[in-house]
């Protein structure tokens, strides 16, 4: 990423839609910057003051800033071994990724210039000053999610987390690699008969559907489509949330949304990615359920712990509320991941947070998902 960054600090909304971005700082390509309106408005500093009734950006601004930083077009090295990643055992995977993430936490400058972490609206931003009117009202949409990577995961799953959803009065949504191992048919009935949702987990997780040639990535992709037409699901998300153009296109053809791309993607699965925005949008045609809110294996490998993950969390939503978005978290049910008694005990009480602080309501894809007038 050769571009150049402003920091925009807001310090006058000038209108009541812009009022939860007051006294927030943003960051913008400094080239899409002074292509808007805006850029008059910005003092040397980058102090922001807007007048009464400001129109200084765009809707194809805000799809700029969206798409900035929205693809993973270039395969990671888990994608390019001649033989799956997943053959080394998951245990490894972790102790590997989290040397890496405890040694360059401190470095989130460098791997997370654009969108920041843990939490970038600076979309969301440029979309209130275009007068997108995309912003989701209150009660604030709270969508659970698990990709269940493993027999392990799904095992977990139905005894450890669907109990702890029921009694808050919520439901998950549960994306399941169709070809990774020996599905598990009476917990997948069972996840459903329960009122929680299935979802598409790519293909086998190697981490390559997004980078084979066309005619390979669409039998794949049809592949998922037969897996959701058996097990009720309507939407998809790419393994390790690797997503080009080509594949987010070729989803928002097989299914109902997409829901790849993190609002910010902070060192994994590769530095500075995400759309910077927690409100849906369409992207290739597709409609896109961001991921908005920090992902347990991402924090777990950094060296958070379960109680800084917890008010994290608490942190980021209470921010994603305000600005008018949706919160999405994805979490996995794998022990090395969300399934220790540490991290169980967080989930509890982010759920009993969510139940009880007023403002969030527990909510599934088809409640917040609605494609935009032609």
């Amino acid at each position: 990423m050769n571009d150049t960054f402003v920091d925009l600090r807001l310090v006058r909304a000038g209108c009541s839609r812009l009022a939860w971005a007051e006294g927030q700082t943003f960051r913008i390509p400094r080239a899409l910057l002074e292509s808007t309106r805006l850029a008059q408005f910005v003092s040397r500093d980058g102090a922001v003051s807007l007048p009464d009734q400001c129109d200084a950006a765009t809707p194809a601004d805000a799809h700029a800033l969206r798409e900035f930083a929205a693809f993973t077009e270039s395969p990671p090295t888990t994608a390019r071994l001649p033989v799956s990643y997943r053959r080394v055992p998951g245990t490894l995977r972790a102790a590997a990724a989290s040397l890496i993430g405890r040694l360059r936490r401190r470095q989130a400058d460098r791997w997370a210039r654009f969108p920041r972490w843990p939490l970038d609206l600076s979309a969301d931003f440029l979309s209130d000053v275009a007068k997108e009117r995309c912003a989701v009202p209150p009660p604030t949409p709270v969508v659970l999610t698990h990709d269940i990577d493993s027999a392990e995961g799904l095992t977990n799953l139905t005894r450890n987390f669907l109990d702890r959803e029921e009694a808050a009065g919520a439901r998950s949504v549960n994306y399941v690699v169709p070809r990774g191992w020996t599905l598990d048919a009476a917990a997948l009935r069972e996840i459903r008969a329960r009122g929680h949702e299935i979802g598409v987990h790519g293909f086998d997780h190697s981490n390559r559907t997004p980078f084979v040639d066309p005619a390979a990535r669409r039998e794949r992709l049809e592949a998922g489509r037969r897996f959701a037409d058996e097990h009720g699901a309507t939407g998809y998300r790419a393994p390790s949330l690797l997503r080009t153009r080509a594949l987010v296109r070729d989803v928002g053809e097989r299914f109902a949304y997409d829901s790849s791309i993190p609002t910010s993607g902070g060192l994994f699965p590769v530095p500075n990615n995400g759309c910077a925005s927690a409100r849906p949008f369409v992207v290739e045609g597709a409609l896109e359920l961001p991921l908005s809110m920090p992902r347990d294996g991402s924090l777990r490998f950094l060296g958070y712990s379960a109680a800084e993950i917890l008010q994290l969390w608490i942190d980021c939503a209470a921010a994603i509320a305000r600005s008018g978005g949706v919160i999405v978290l994805l979490t996995h049910c794998e022990r090395r991941f969300s399934g220790t008694s540490a991290m169980l005990d967080a989930y509890s009480r982010l759920l009993e947070h969510f139940g009880s602080a007023g403002g969030y309501r527990f909510s599934q894809p088809a409640d917040v998902l609605v494609r935009p007038a032609a």
